[in-house]
């Protein structure tokens, strides 16, 4: 389905994220629902390695956070992912050719922390030699499916226990943290979802704990007057270091993560927006399904709250500026996520095929000046969606009705004529929104005011 999104909620980011990830889009001339949950997965990954939440169910959360990208090829999906991870060379650069997962690793030298391909005995060898955190970064989704061990991701999000039987020797892993951040072309994450374990994608709980983003189908910002900077020389990098050299001190000294909370105030917010996300399948039929997507959406939330607050303002209690921005962040990613997983409506599917329809049949005027169309034309040669029957009568119907076409002869099918009428001639092709209430109508009504106005 061809859903356009809005722009990624870059200014959730924050200044320093925000003007990062601008730098990023600039230069690589990206979209930025590409580059912003990169980004953020970068701030994650510098982050989880020393702070923890304390929630307020009285149990410790990881601020760990699992991001994947879907954009074609050609968008630059290495180059933003290298720039997003720069930062974290200076961590790895001494132990380059050192680390032996038997002989262990000196601390001081730092680990492999950026991890491009690893099986799931490369990262047990990681952490039994005493790394505590690591990020999995693909840049090549597919490689994904040579090792896809869907329990074992799902563990390490959640900062579980590792347990693993070697030659009758058990082995137990505590107190690890994974980020997982991957970008993958459409065609590619589609054989992902029809592999051997694609079925089991969204019952394992893997793809609920994903922040989806499917960059793509978005609208790209542009920026006039700003020329392009070298984004490896951006002060982002310097923060990464900063806290790149906290972890390294846990490791020397045994240390604990610091723990971040929520204020009263900002839980109350967290709340409600938790309670919101859950009842959508039960108040929306285009969430009907989702349930796995919107009952981690609170936990989502809470970690990417932690993650802003941390990287760019530490404070022992999460502030309300940094929960807003969280429940803006996981609001887009929610809808990213019923773009791919949910069931559409009949009258949304009417719609879209619609949408489709009209695109193409304005297509043809501008490059043809071709404004009429017959039927059997549009089965054989039409968008896809509508090279049915069935599907371009839904459209058929919903153009007629709109007045965008004008049928030949009057009551029939047989051929579409564009309406020529002014409101119609300088009309732009429509941008389709994933359907669905929004949590912002949903908050605006509190006491918070309109806290989603970044």
């Amino acid at each position: 389905m061809n859903w356009i999104h809005p722009l990624y909620p870059l200014d959730c980011l924050h200044e320093l994220g925000s003007d990062f990830a601008s730098c990023v889009a600039r230069t690589v001339e990206t979209r930025d629902a590409l580059v912003g949950p990169v980004v953020l997965c970068a701030m994650a990954s510098a982050v989880h390695g020393v702070l923890d939440i304390y929630t307020p169910t009285h149990r410790v959360m990881p601020t760990s956070l699992y991001v994947s990208v879907i954009a074609g090829s050609g968008l630059g999906k290495s180059a933003s992912v290298n720039c997003a991870y720069q930062g974290f060379r200076d961590f790895e650069a001494g132990c380059e050719g050192r680390f032996a997962g038997k002989e262990g690793f000196d601390p001081s030298q730092g680990h492999p922390y950026r991890l491009d391909d690893a099986s799931e005995s490369g990262v047990i060898a990681l952490f039994g030699s005493g790394a505590k955190a690591m990020a999995m970064v693909l840049d090549e989704g597919g490689a994904l499916a040579k090792h896809l061990d869907l329990p074992g991701m799902c563990k390490r999000y959640d900062g579980d226990d590792l347990r693993f039987l070697r030659k009758h020797e058990m082995i137990q892993i505590r107190d690890t943290r994974t980020t997982f951040c991957m970008t993958v072309q459409d065609a590619v994450f589609e054989q992902l979802l029809k592999g051997k374990q694609g079925a089991l994608m969204v019952p394992s709980g893997l793809m609920p704990r994903m922040l989806l983003s499917y960059a793509t189908n978005s609208v790209q910002h542009i920026s006039f007057g700003k020329a392009p900077q070298n984004p490896n020389l951006h002060r982002f990098h310097d923060r990464v270091r900063e806290l790149m050299n906290d972890y390294r001190a846990i490791l020397q000294t045994s240390g604990q993560r610091a723990q971040v909370r929520l204020s009263p105030e900002v839980e109350q917010l967290w709340r409600q927006a938790d309670k919101y996300w859950k009842a959508l399948p039960s108040a929306d039929d285009a969430w009907v399904g989702m349930e796995p997507f919107v009952q981690r959406a609170g936990e989502h939330a809470m970690r990417i709250a932690a993650v802003l607050q941390w990287f760019t303002a530490p404070q022992p209690v999460i502030g309300q500026p940094y929960m807003q921005s969280a429940l803006t962040l996981m609001d887009w990613h929610l809808e990213q996520a019923l773009m791919g997983f949910g069931e559409q409506s009949e009258a949304a599917l009417q719609m879209s095929y619609a949408d489709e329809l009209y695109a193409y049949m304005q297509r043809k005027f501008k490059e043809l000046g071709q404004g009429a169309f017959m039927r059997g034309q549009l089965l054989c040669n039409g968008p896809k969606c509508v090279r049915s029957a069935a599907n371009l009568n839904l459209a058929t119907d919903q153009l007629l009705q709109e007045g965008k076409v004008v049928a030949n002869p009057l009551g029939s099918r047989k051929q579409l004529i564009l309406n020529m009428s002014p409101e119609f001639v300088s009309q732009a092709v429509p941008v389709q929104q994933v359907p669905g209430r929004k949590l912002t109508d949903f908050l605006n009504g509190s006491k918070f005011g309109r806290p989603f106005s970044h």
